[in-house]
């Protein structure tokens, strides 16, 4: 992620909570449960019982790590924001400041790794390196669950409040296909909703 758009989650972190604290109630998705169930059986097969099972990369404040200890899934929160990293602790959530491209683990750490329209914010030609170091820390057959938002376009926006500029990637549902496979990614449940003037494309995907 680029440092303004870091700089901008810093100053708005506050609003970005308050904005989207209730997104899933306000959006219902089958996305979560899909990616839980998927990430449990996994985590059953290799028999690890492991106190870090899912990482959640571009937490956030911690809207959807939350969701997963209470369903029992204890989740690391990583991201690039230090007052989004600050805000998850408050929540209790294990959450460490780092950004996408260098992830602080050893291999095969997590039965799932999680990216919710966080994945977005780096440009498209940086997006393989990001897909290696998921791959690289997901556990064999491990779950990767993707949000991204349809379009074509990189860009920069104001789209929560003004002088506040982030950088946004979007993408076609083939491209994104081709990308993941290319990355070794199979993908296991899709689904498209619109919360938005724009289409969100949802994935689970397993490490082959």
């Amino acid at each position: 992620m680029d440092q303004k758009t870091i700089d901008t989650y810093n100053k708005i972190a506050i609003e970005y909570e308050e904005e989207t604290d209730d997104f899933w109630q306000r959006f219902p998705s089958k996305i979560i449960p899909e990616f839980i169930r998927k990430v449990r059986k996994n985590e059953f097969r290799h028999k690890n019982g492991q106190r870090r099972m899912i990482l959640d990369i571009g937490s956030g404040p911690g809207r959807d790590g939350l969701i997963f200890e209470n369903s029992g899934c204890p989740v690391v929160c990583l991201d690039a924001s230090r007052v989004m990293i600050k805000m998850c602790r408050q929540r209790g959530l294990q959450a460490i400041t780092r950004d996408f491209m260098k992830i602080p683990f050893n291999n095969k750490s997590f039965a799932g790794v999680w990216a919710y329209t966080s994945l977005l914010h780096i440009h498209k030609k940086l997006m393989p390196k990001v897909l290696q170091e998921i791959y690289r820390v997901l556990k064999d057959d491990g779950i990767f669950g993707l949000g991204l938002i349809e379009g074509t376009e990189e860009i920069y926006t104001n789209n929560m409040m003004g002088d506040a500029p982030r950088f946004f990637a979007y993408y076609k549902k083939r491209e994104l296909e081709e990308i993941l496979f290319d990355a070794g990614f199979e993908i296991l449940y899709f689904e498209a909703f619109r919360p938005s003037s724009r289409r969100y494309l949802n994935f689970v995907m397993r490490k082959i």
